[in-house]
């Protein structure tokens, strides 16, 4: 590991960053005024002289007595229908997706970039926002059909044997997937840990871990559906109705919910720095009183057993029965009126019945009485009513309102993508509504976690219980890693080059590369 730190001072401004990188790649050349260019640096997948697989950040300085000129050769790409292609046009030589940049740098100068993705574009446009996808909620599948079907033509051991850990698929499909992807094959979950070229049938396989996350390992027939699941992973494939946060807040998914995967590899991946999630709010219901704290007297009488009934998140109602302090009949303290209901949501979350893993909360929020629901669903809600057991019923009571007179519920909602100033209502984006990300894999804000641009795997904490809706772009140029290898899909510059200005004296290029 290189730790690295960057400082530039301009005047009265500084700017600095430290960062780690895994390796250094360091070359010194002489080069003299050849109107070819001298490689210094390539990219590519491939072992070489002078060549890394990516670049995360580098610097190139003159050494030299005389100006160095230095060539940068990139692919170009433009826009099909949303989705960012190669751009290969006849630009005199025949037709190619190359392209070339050069700059003069002069002796005793550098320069320094903080990453390698240098690509350019055929328009006025931009290669970073090809398909949007906005406050959209995952499919409530929580799989995708990724166009990829099996193929039993080549092998039926998939039809036969549910052990078969080769997977044959139609000629290319193989291509729809990554090492490390869970796919969906009816109701069996299997783990990718092998992926094929897909340059032809043969070749287009995938080597899979058989009936993982609670599924049973079965027989498939040919053309079955592969599919792209994004349960949480956290439980079982099929714990969960919909595509949410454990009770821990925590979500986690081998894919970004079936977005950002192409057929041809291209322009697969997530746009870094397009992910913005936002998550609902709990429902919630108040009893319409005003000024109550904690040391407001309820009007119920000591030691006596009351009841109502609540539903939660759309559930059947739960007769609800608590008994009152021998003493304490105030509404907040240790064994107030409050504290005895909250025991018996407590008690009802582990207990079998219309509240088992329901989480509720009473209590008192701007001087009013509020039941609120534990999760962020977006069918989260709570109904107050009557009761029909034999306990006293506490409506009405005390200062306990008669149930007609209970405020109307408020239903989940997601909050607004945009607030406006009180004075001047200008508009600017709610900033915190959002989880999003930082360009880095690093996601922050309403919730943290890390999310892998080119697979799409995502790992997050946020609130319990939560269901979300999702905002990306994806299919651009500048989308998911660093690809220096896939033919006509390169997003990274692919080599840099330097030659002598001066045709008599020769001069010295320097570069640095991390990765």
């Amino acid at each position: 590991m290189a730790n690295v730190n960057v400082g530039l001072t301009l005047g009265n401004n500084s700017f600095s960053k430290a960062k780690g990188y895994n390796q250094v790649f360091e070359n010194t050349q002489e080069v003299d005024n050849t109107d070819g260019f001298i490689n210094i640096l390539s990219v590519s997948g491939t072992k070489g002289t002078a060549t890394v697989p990516s670049i995360k950040a580098f610097c190139v300085y003159n050494t030299g007595d005389v100006p160095a000129e230095i060539q940068f050769v990139y692919q170009e790409w433009k826009n099909n229908s949303n989705v960012d292609d190669a751009n290969s046009v006849d630009t005199g030589g025949g037709a190619t997706v190359n392209r070339y940049l050069t700059m003069v740098l002069p002796a005793g100068d550098f320069f320094y970039l903080p990453h390698g993705r240098v690509i350019g574009y055929n328009a006025d446009a931009s290669a970073a926002n090809a398909t949007t996808i906005e406050n959209t909620a995952p499919t409530a599948a929580m799989y995708v059909d990724t166009g990829a079907d099996l193929d039993t033509a080549t092998s039926g051991d998939m039809a036969s044997d549910a052990a078969e850990q080769t997977l044959y698929l139609e000629d290319g499909h193989s291509k729809y997937f990554k090492v490390g992807d869970l796919i969906r094959l009816e109701d069996e979950i299997c783990e990718i840990t092998a992926v094929g070229t897909g340059a032809d049938l043969a070749n287009s396989t995938c080597t899979i871990k058989r009936g993982l996350f609670g599924s049973t390992a079965a027989v498939h027939a040919d053309d079955t559906e592969v599919e792209l699941p994004f349960f949480n992973m956290t439980a079982d494939f099929d714990k969960f109705s919909v595509s949410q946060t454990d009770k821990n807040g925590i979500f986690h998914a081998k894919n970004f919910f079936g977005y950002g995967r192409t057929g041809d590899a291209i322009s697969d991946g997530i746009q870094a720095g397009s992910i913005g999630i936002k998550f609902y709010s709990a429902g919630y219901q108040e009893l319409g009183l005003s000024g109550i704290t904690a040391n407001t007297n309820s009007g119920l009488a000591a030691s006596t057993a009351y009841q109502f009934t609540i539903a939660v998140d759309g559930g059947s109602a739960y007769d609800l029965d608590f008994t009152t302090d021998s003493s304490n009949t105030n509404f907040g303290g240790r064994n107030g009126v409050l504290n005895k209901i909250q025991d018996v949501f407590n008690s009802a979350y582990y207990t079998s019945g219309n509240l088992f893993e329901k989480r509720v909360t009473v209590s008192i929020v701007n001087g009013d009485v509020r039941f609120t629901s534990g999760q962020h669903l977006s069918g989260s809600a709570i109904a107050l009513g009557d009761s029909s057991g034999g306990d006293t019923d506490i409506w009405a009571v005390g200062r306990i309102p008669a149930v007609a007179n209970v405020e109307g519920a408020v239903a989940a909602k997601l909050p607004d993508d945009t607030v406006y100033d009180r004075n001047t209502y200008d508009s600017s984006p709610n900033k915190t509504a959002f989880m999003y990300d930082d360009g880095q894999g690093n996601l922050k804000g309403a919730g943290s976690g890390r999310i892998n641009y080119e697979t799409g795997e995502i790992r997050f904490t946020a609130l319990p219980n939560a269901e979300f809706v999702l905002n990306l772009i994806h299919k651009s140029a500048h989308a998911g890693g660093v690809n220096s290898d896939t033919a006509s899909g390169k997003n990274t510059i692919q080599s840099i080059g330097a030659r002598s200005v001066n045709p008599k004296l020769n001069t010295t290029v320097k570069i640095l590369a991390y990765n």
